[in-house]
């Protein structure tokens, strides 16, 4: 009986031993990002923005090719951590890049791009989307940086490794891309393993004028149970734009903000026991802005099974689309409906005009 004892002892302490060597190797490589970097400009064109002109512009959420029409993901109160096969992932990056090509766009503003990710078997979708637009230039920012993500925890279905962000590609010269890292973070250990959420400033020259179109891609905290990131990077967001009015450049916010925004409360109320996206206040935009937003489609669906249209246990969510400077008129905005078929989220397709 001591002998069983004495083994079983050597057995826990060496799974201890284990566990801190591994959460102590995910903290030394933990990704610690500057709260400003500047981004590298891949295949940059010439051609400048002009005064008057009309622009359009799609944000995606492409859920790294891997968040189709099949899938359910564990977080979401499903089943699964990673599709089933790199076919899967293919089919639906091939299903992607069809609606880029189907909805031309002056800029397209992608979050949930892999660059390299056993999640999506390391298939680099950076490079796909360069590929598909090779007229366009291509920033691409860390939003996932991760060696190892052991969630969720089990010998064949687990994240591993992920390098993912946001990318945005457009017809024009970018004179500069920043990272812009949030503030706050959550707490060790969860944070070693964690996404470092971001938003990507592209500038770009006007001619005729002496002030910058100003182009943001952001991809915002989910899973924040208290809400206190939210806050935080929504009082970064906000302080930026005053920052942005005070120079007098046209703005234009596109992305997932992961919350509901003001007049889309009402339209897909939560059932109860899923995942409640939190709204945003009514009064958050500073003076000289507009949401350009469509709230007649959702934009989101929950992963907690594979899509069924006429199913009862739908959960839908309007977190997709834009902030614009109110010196910039928005022509048009509208969700593009595709069913999820590609991934949970539905682009966004808006068109303005530079005043």
């Amino acid at each position: 009986m001591k002998k069983i004892l004495k083994f079983i002892l050597k057995v826990v302490v060496l799974i201890v031993l284990l566990a801190g060597g591994f959460i102590g190797y995910l903290t030394l490589t933990e990704y610690k990002p500057a709260p400003i970097e500047t981004v590298e400009i891949e295949q940059n064109p010439t051609q400048q923005v002009a005064t008057n002109q009309n622009l359009s512009f799609m944000t995606f959420n492409t859920g790294y090719a891997g968040l189709g029409e099949d899938e359910d993901f564990v977080m979401d109160g499903g089943q699964k951590g990673r599709p089933d096969s790199q076919d899967v992932v293919e089919a639906y990056l091939a299903g992607i890049e069809g609606l880029i090509s189907a909805h031309e766009a002056d800029f397209y503003l992608l979050q949930e791009v892999d660059l390299k990710a056993r999640r999506s078997f390391n298939l680099n979708q950076v490079t796909h989307y360069q590929d598909l637009l090779p007229n366009y230039h291509s920033t691409f920012a860390y939003n996932f940086n991760a060696v190892f993500v052991p969630f969720p925890v089990s010998l064949t279905d687990y994240i591993g490794p992920v390098k993912s962000g946001i990318q945005t590609l457009g017809r024009f010269k970018v004179e500069s891309s920043e990272r812009h890292q949030f503030p706050g973070e959550f707490s060790w250990p969860l944070r070693v393993a964690n996404l470092k959420r971001a938003m990507m400033v592209n500038t770009y020259t006007i001619t005729g004028s002496t002030k910058q179109l100003v182009v943001v891609n952001l991809h915002m905290s989910a899973y924040d149970g208290d809400g206190s990131l939210r806050a935080q990077e929504m009082a970064y967001l906000k302080a930026f734009m005053e920052a942005q009015t005070a120079l007098g450049n046209y703005v234009i916010i596109g992305g997932d903000f992961n919350q509901t925004f003001p007049t889309a409360v009402d339209v897909y109320p939560t059932k109860p026991g899923l995942y409640q996206a939190y709204p945003i206040e009514s009064s958050f935009l500073p003076a000289g802005y507009q949401w350009g937003i469509d709230i007649t489609e959702p934009t989101c669906r929950l992963l907690n099974q594979p899509y069924e249209p006429t199913s009862d246990l739908n959960q839908y969510y309007i977190i997709d689309g834009f902030i614009v400077s109110n010196n910039i008129t928005v022509n048009n905005v509208s969700v593009i409906q595709d069913n999820f078929k590609y991934s949970d989220h539905n682009p966004v397709f808006m068109t303005v005009t530079l005043n």
